[in-house]
């Protein structure tokens, strides 16, 4: 059961880094690659071989000299022991496609420091993949942006001797003075709090809902309801307490609370 549970827990964090993908992207080539980029291009096919394979994120890169090269990120919150192989994989199959060089960087996310191997001399071979570990970089750095999309990254590096609270708070105060409109800093107040759980920092996600239930909707806002589900689905399988009180706990109705109970009954 708990081997299926941290299953779906990294499926839900590979959805999450997918779906905030291009916010993410810029301000990591500008801040954290220190890349100069021209223009910039999407590589959306999958790549082909026995089976397919899609990457976290591909692009072809043109610097300001005119110069071209590949730039593959692959983002991982859990310390993948085999991933140098899964690198290997990915440049032999870029290279053979598209004749240019491959920059490839493994974006750490998780928790702790990393200890999978990111080079490989064997057999006469010699191959190497960047190591980024996001968490041992300064929040700071990337709060005197005026990019929003870069501000956001504060959220994924080192608080150091600062409270998660208070960091939090100036994040949010310097994603509210880079934006104008509502509906935008609404976004990237969502994206703040994906990552924030994909970080799974030392503070709970109910306490950061309310830290910032000021500017969201909570009643209608889809992170919050699938909190809200998640919450429910647990007190199901293990609290045993009736509908009415598991609906009073979480703050739901109880036609929710009976909709998801409905649903997990089905699965059995």
């Amino acid at each position: 059961m708990e081997k299926k549970s941290t299953k779906q827990e990294g499926n839900q964090y590979d959805k999450i880094v997918k779906e905030n993908m291009e916010s993410i992207i810029p301000a990591l080539m500008n801040s954290v690659l220190g890349f100069k980029v021209s223009k910039t291009e999407v590589i959306k096919e999958k790549l082909q071989q026995t089976k397919e394979k899609e990457a976290d994120a591909l692009r072809i890169i043109t610097d300001p000299n005119g110069r071209k090269f590949i730039l593959h990120l692959e983002f991982q919150v859990d310390d993948y022991s085999k991933m140098i192989y899964r690198m290997i994989d990915y440049w032999g199959l870029l290279k053979y496609k598209y004749h240019l060089p491959v920059r490839q960087y493994v974006i750490f996310i998780g928790s702790g420091k990393p200890k999978m191997q990111s080079t490989l001399a064997e057999d006469g071979n010699y191959f190497q993949f960047q190591m980024i570990n996001i968490t041992e970089f300064d929040y700071k750095r990337f709060l005197v942006s005026n990019n929003p999309e870069e501000i956001i990254l504060a959220v994924l590096s080192n608080f150091g001797e600062e409270k998660p609270e208070n960091a939090l708070n100036e994040i949010i105060h310097r994603l509210e003075e880079t934006t104008s409109e509502q509906r935008t800093f609404q976004k990237y107040l969502r994206q703040l709090r994906v990552l924030s759980k994909l970080r799974k920092l030392d503070l709970k996600f109910d306490d950061m809902i309310q830290n910032i239930a000021k500017y969201i909707d909570a009643e209608n806002d889809y992170l919050v309801i699938n909190t809200k589900k998640e919450i429910v689905e647990n007190l199901l399988r293990e609290s045993g307490l009736p509908v009415d009180k598991i609906a009073k706990m979480a703050k739901v109705t109880l036609d929710f609370v009976k909709n998801i109970q409905e649903k997990l009954n089905s699965e059995k």
